[in-house]
């Protein structure tokens, strides 16, 4: 899970590839990124958008051998203290990228 803000008059997905840039010096291609979808947060006062990306490999993959970071299961981040938003972020988040993935299958 990955957050940030856009800067003023920035586009959503373009504000997702920069903030992933900063955060984890990973370069994406627009290809490589979905949009799950956005909604108005009501306490936020904002909309927020929920993207995922495909990443097939990258050096920052080599830090979760080394124990600094780590991969978790959808339903593991369920356990996490998120918010009501964050967690129905994360089951939308699994349905879309599991039936992408179901629709891909088929393609092949």
């Amino acid at each position: 899970m990955i957050g940030g803000e856009s800067i003023e008059g920035e586009d959503a997905q373009i504000a997702f590839q920069r903030i992933v840039n900063e955060l984890l010096d990973l370069k994406l291609k627009s290809d490589d990124i979905y949009p799950v979808y956005d909604y108005f947060h009501n306490s936020l006062d904002k909309i927020n958008y929920v993207f995922y990306a495909e990443v097939k490999t990258h050096p920052i993959f080599d830090s979760f051998k080394k124990g600094t970071l780590s991969w978790v299961s959808f339903n593991d981040t369920l356990k996490f203290p998120f918010s009501d938003h964050t967690k129905q972020d994360i089951v939308v988040s699994e349905r879309v990228i599991n039936l992408k993935r179901r629709l891909d299958q088929n393609l092949q």
